[in-house]
């Protein structure tokens, strides 16, 4: 009875080795850092810095969807957001930007000078087609000089923010960045994660 009591045992302790194959830390990125990094994202997401460590004896592969729900197992305050879900928030947020509001001023005054120049009105035609010419002027370059998300920006994105997917060596560890908005009602803010995935 023993021998299978220790037989069940050591099944046991083996099962709960595989199952914490990838250990995972993490800090808070500070807000000012995400916005240089990934441009405004709204107040409530916070972003944080995981680093994933694979603790097993043999090549792994370990899902974002497997870290997001260990992430959530071990504080039910945060809800993770995926990276694509983020990027769209990223572009939509910059759609808003003082650049491009002022762009599509911009372009409605061309046409609104279009318009008059074609009407009969008393401003004079030099004035007209002047203010459009400006206009016009004023849009391109505010187009070339703030492009929606910069090149770096973009590639810092695909580098640091969890891919769907990740294979690791043994012994092996990877830093990437997960975004998280806290759950309503939660008043406070994690600054550190500690927790085991599998």
């Amino acid at each position: 009875m023993k021998l299978i009591g220790l037989v069940i045992g050591g099944l046991l302790a083996m099962t709960a080795a595989a199952q914490e194959t990838f250990s995972v830390t993490g800090t808070q990125i500070p807000a000012e850092l995400v916005k240089v990094n990934y441009g405004k994202l709204p107040k409530t997401i916070q972003a944080y810095d995981l680093n994933i460590c694979n603790q097993g004896a043999e090549k792994q592969s370990v899902t974002s969807s497997q870290i997001y729900q260990a992430l959530v197992q071990a504080n039910s305050h945060l809800q993770p957001i995926g990276r694509q879900i983020i990027m769209g928030e990223i572009l939509q947020n910059q759609q808003r930007s003082v650049a491009t509001v002022l762009a599509v001023v911009l372009n409605s005054a061309v046409g609104v000078l279009s318009v008059l120049g074609a009407a009969r009105t008393a401003v004079p035609t030099n004035v007209l087609a002047g203010a459009a010419v400006g206009s016009a002027v004023g849009q391109q370059l505010l187009g070339s000089l703030k492009p929606v998300l910069t090149a770096d920006q973009v590639q810092r994105y695909e580098n640091q923010v969890l891919e769907p997917a990740l294979v690791l060596d043994s012994g092996s560890c990877v830093e990437r960045t997960v975004f998280a908005l806290a759950a309503p009602g939660a008043a406070i803010t994690i600054q550190s994660l500690t927790f085991h995935v599998r």
